[in-house]
């Protein structure tokens, strides 16, 4: 009797293990397709790296409009005109260097689609990174907002908890680009925190009034912030991901736009 509880019972833990397996299996695939798929777009994009220029002060801006100096160190040859012949969805290129940030961005007609798919429209995980659909493709809203997975392998918006753990990182490299095919813009990150889905953190900013609740909401819930003012100046671009797993929580970084140039 008792030998045929342990059959049962090695059984069922076989069981187990096989049903185990056979999800590491498919999700570790599911994975690679998607990082497979965004490795190939890499082809379509050139990492330029621009002589060392002094980086520019809000009272340098309007200097910085009169002088064809580049002030932006890194530029992205992208071949927009392959990229839009695989999704036209496409406003620009998203890149970090400290977390391997290099993605390109869409935007749909919802906040849904994207969460699902991927640039090249393929129902994966790791759906693509992706603008908010209300806001404009040239990054001319007071916040524009960009969406990512966190995804447990690192990679999409995975690696954004790494800043949260580290602050190091963000004090020794600050700057992340996004290149539109005109644009190029530099932002300095300004603030991390973690948020709710349903927290200020998303609202639409309409009017200056908006713009400046929106920067005291900003200072008071950072876990880290810069050592600068936000103002109703600046232009913000607003990455996001969840916080761990099934949670309506979100890892929020605010980028503060700090120089643009034509290209």
């Amino acid at each position: 009797m008792k030998k045929n509880i342990y059959k049962i019972i090695l059984g069922f833990c076989l069981v187990i293990m096989v049903v185990a397996s056979v999800n590491i299996y498919l999700l570790t695939r599911e994975y690679q397709k998607g990082i497979n798929e965004y490795k190939q777009l890499e082809k379509y994009v050139e990492v330029v790296k621009e002589p060392e220029a002094q980086l520019p002060s809000q009272q340098d801006q309007d200097l910085e409009e009169e002088t064809a100096e580049s002030v932006i160190p890194v530029s992205l040859e992208i071949d927009f005109d392959q990229l839009r012949e695989i999704n036209d969805d496409i406003v620009g290129w998203l890149y970090y260097e400290p977390l391997d940030l290099s993605y390109p961005i869409v935007r749909g007609d919802d906040n849904e689609y994207y969460t699902h798919y991927t640039f090249e429209n393929e129902k994966v995980s790791s759906g693509a990174i992706f603008m908010d659909f209300l806001n404009r493709k040239d990054f001319s809203d007071y916040n524009t907002i960009i969406y990512g997975h966190n995804m447990r392998n690192g990679t999409m918006f995975g690696s954004l908890k790494k800043l949260m753990n580290d602050t190091s990182i963000v004090e020794e490299d600050p700057y992340f680009y996004v290149f539109t095919e005109d644009k190029a813009f530099m932002y300095e990150i300004a603030s991390l925190y973690i948020t709710n889905v349903e927290s200020e953190t998303y609202n639409l900013i309409a009017s200056e009034e908006d713009q400046q609740d929106y920067i005291e909401y900003i200072q008071k819930v950072s876990s880290w912030y810069w050592d600068k003012e936000i103002t109703s100046a600046d232009k913000i671009v607003t990455l996001s991901t969840c916080h761990g797993l099934h949670s309506d929580n979100r890892t929020v970084v605010h980028g503060v736009l700090i120089a643009s140039e034509d290209r």
